[in-house]
């Protein structure tokens, strides 16, 4: 399932839109220091008992990762009700903890395809183009200091081909998918080369995928991102871009 409130992204991130630049205004809070014993479900009901009183809800996203728990966004149809809920609400006890409320930083998916609907391909690009970029930076910050990842608690390893493509961790090898046959390595590579830190393509024409190898993680994000459904071929087929499993 895709994770809908990853929507509020940093808006320091490189390559993510500025929120000034969208034709709506944020109209979504942050509360974080939730009691982490309550289930999902049931916070989310008392988050909306609590929040209702500021106006129209239109979504409320409960962080259930064992890194994310804690946290929810709330999301409401104007940016008075955002103003009020912070200036009221934070400091306020919930389940015998003391939470904290503010503006998220960024806009919601659910704000952008309501009030900016044309905007949303792109937002949604960038959104996730920034989450390969923190589980990249995530991954090699645990490379550099093993024994702190090493304490960390894992969630159970359930098999690669169970993973669905748009959840395999960012690496340096990108997986092409319903490449045509006419497009080859040559034609592959015309594409992929303009990107920095590119290395090689190697096409597996009997399947109709390749793969592209970039220098590190970074390049091969920035790559994907701009040539995710780029449509190629004759008949101007969409290649699905993702990263290559990992065993």
């Amino acid at each position: 399932m895709v994770d809908k409130m990853e929507g509020v992204i940093s808006a320091a991130a490189p390559g993510v839109l500025d929120p000034s630049k969208y034709p709506v205004s944020i109209e979504t809070i942050y509360v974080n220091n939730l009691e982490e014993r309550v289930k999902a479900e049931t916070m989310k009901e008392a988050l909306m008992a609590v929040f209702k009183y500021y106006g129209p809800i239109l979504d409320i996203i409960v962080k259930k990762s064992l890194k994310r728990k804690g946290q929810a966004f709330v999301v409401f149809d104007s940016q008075k009700s955002v103003l009020d809920a912070v200036e009221e609400m934070s400091g306020f006890e919930l389940y015998g903890k003391v939470i904290n409320v503010a503006k998220a930083r960024t806009h919601s998916d659910e704000t952008v395809i309501r009030k900016a609907p044309a905007m949303f391909e792109e937002h949604k690009r960038k959104r996730l183009m920034l989450k390969d970029f923190k589980r990249a930076e995530e991954d090699s910050k645990a490379q550099a200091n093993p024994a702190a990842a090493a304490d960390k608690p894992r969630a159970v390893k359930t098999g690669a081909a169970l993973i669905p493509d748009e959840y395999v961790r960012p690496n340096k090898t990108l997986f092409l998918q319903n490449v045509p046959k006419e497009v080859d390595e040559d034609a592959l590579t015309a594409i992929f080369e303009r990107f920095e830190g590119f290395k090689e393509v190697r096409a597996v024409s009997v399947r109709a995928v390749a793969f592209a190898e970039f220098e590190n993680e970074q390049f091969a994000i920035t790559a994907k991102e701009a040539t995710a459904n780029m449509p190629i071929g004759s008949e101007g087929k969409q290649m699905k871009v993702s990263y290559q499993r990992q065993s």
